[in-house]
């Protein structure tokens, strides 16, 4: 399934499989590894993106529910080269 993505400011447009979670997406397709899974229970947060500017743990939701919608990562926080205090 082909599904268009905004990651962190920029348009993607990338095929996945109908069950993929967006934690494989961001990590495996796109190389974004500063999204983590880390317990494999939804409990840890440290896959947690933005979505539409709300928080989401990706790894609870599925890579097509993002379609059409804004992800910011951590890798995304950053603003004129500078880190942002999460970083």
């Amino acid at each position: 399934m082909r599904i268009s993505v905004t990651v962190n400011g920029i348009l993607r447009e990338v095929d996945v499989e109908p069950r993929q979670l967006l934690v494989y997406l961001l990590r495996e397709t796109l190389g974004l590894t500063g999204t983590n899974v880390g317990c494999d229970t939804s409990t840890c947060g440290s896959c947690t993106v933005l979505v539409e500017g709300r928080s989401v743990k990706s790894c609870t939701m599925l890579a097509v529910q993002a379609d059409g919608r804004e992800v910011t990562t951590i890798e995304g926080l950053a603003r004129n080269g500078a880190l942002h205090p999460l970083q």
